[in-house]
């Protein structure tokens, strides 16, 4: 749907554990400026011991993440929580750098389908590079929103079975949401629907931990559950035969909240919109309490981000196979 050092940051994407990219430390990632990538080798071969996520179990089912901040509920169900949270979603999230969709897309003006694109954050960035975009998404209620950005086609479908011809997009870029996907069925099908050369680009937003206060603010929504497990796209990608080369970026941004909206960011997270109402207020009083001792008003409270990126492209069996199954579609 539409995914921290050193635990799942609930700061940040859908319920994601931090994807760093290989060789990027946090020592290195500090250094970096708004915008500026820092780059990992690519990685090829079937080796799941290389990863982001040193030590960490990865995950094939549709999350990684663990219960809500001491409640018990399913993946399934926070899964499906997002389309209640919507509007709070679209508010408090925040985007994803140009420069980091740039360094996926590369020149040229693509056709790119945004998976489990949500509420349409990363697709209004893509739309915003000149690119010819559409969002697709199992939530009707997240789509609703994503409607109202200019020059995004919405459709309702999964990742396991995306609605769109074979062959019939450049790119495909997954923003927060790929830890959501079975990526047994998932992988195959985005592999089906690019064209040949076409890249798939995954991207997650990670706060920076390094900060006292983001690290209270995990504490505040995770409770004791802090330092669980750890998703890791790596080993998903290299195991695959579908996908060949995947190189790794990071790039650094911040977004800027007031109380109100560092209240809506919690909300709009999985972990929170499960809980009890009473669990719930009592996180929110948390998270207003380390505003109250942090911020300096009327400047805005920033947000330090990282956004994790990674980029592959089909196989030479992933392309075989495409070709058996329907002609390339051809560019609108």
């Amino acid at each position: 749907m539409t995914t921290d050092d050193p635990a799942p940051d609930p700061a940040t994407g859908r319920d994601t554990p931090d994807p760093t990219p290989p060789g990027l430390n946090g020592a290195a990632a500090s250094a970096a400026g708004s915008g500026s990538p820092e780059t990992g080798g690519p990685a090829t071969g079937g080796s799941a011991a290389s990863g982001p996520a040193a030590g960490g179990a990865a995950a094939s089912g549709p999350s990684a993440g663990r219960a809500a901040a001491g409640g018990a509920a399913s993946n399934e169900a926070r899964a499906k929580s997002f389309g209640a949270v919507a509007a709070a979603y679209d508010a408090a999230r925040p985007t994803f750098p140009a420069e980091a969709l740039s360094w996926i897309l590369g020149p040229g003006r693509l056709q790119v389908l945004d998976l489990g694109a949500g509420t349409g954050k990363l697709a209004a960035v893509a739309a915003g590079l000149g690119h010819d975009v559409v969002a697709v998404d199992p939530s009707e209620e997240m789509l609703s929103v994503c409607r109202r950005r200019p020059g995004i086609d919405t459709m309702v479908g999964a990742a396991e079975s995306i609605p769109l011809a074979h062959a019939s997009v450049d790119a495909v870029v997954v923003g927060q949401a790929f830890h959501w996907f079975d990526h047994a069925r998932a992988l195959p099908e985005i592999a089906r629907v690019l064209r040949p050369n076409g890249v798939l680009g995954l991207l997650w937003n990670n706060a920076d931990t390094v900060v006292p206060w983001v690290r209270r603010m995990i504490h505040a929504m995770q409770g004791d559950d802090v330092g669980g497990d750890r998703f890791d796209p790596m080993p998903i990608l290299l195991q695959s035969d579908l996908f060949a080369t995947v190189e790794t970026a990071r790039f650094r941004h911040w977004q800027d909240l007031d109380r109100a909206g560092l209240r809506q960011l919690a909300l709009s997270h999985s972990r929170i919109a499960v809980l009890t109402e009473s669990r719930r207020e009592a996180v929110l009083d948390q998270v207003d309490a380390i505003y109250d001792s942090t911020a300096r008003p009327p400047e805005p409270l920033r947000m330090p981000y990282f956004t994790g990126c990674y980029r592959t492209w089909p196989s030479d069996l992933a392309n075989y196979r495409r070709t058996l199954d329907a002609p390339v579609a051809p560019h609108l």
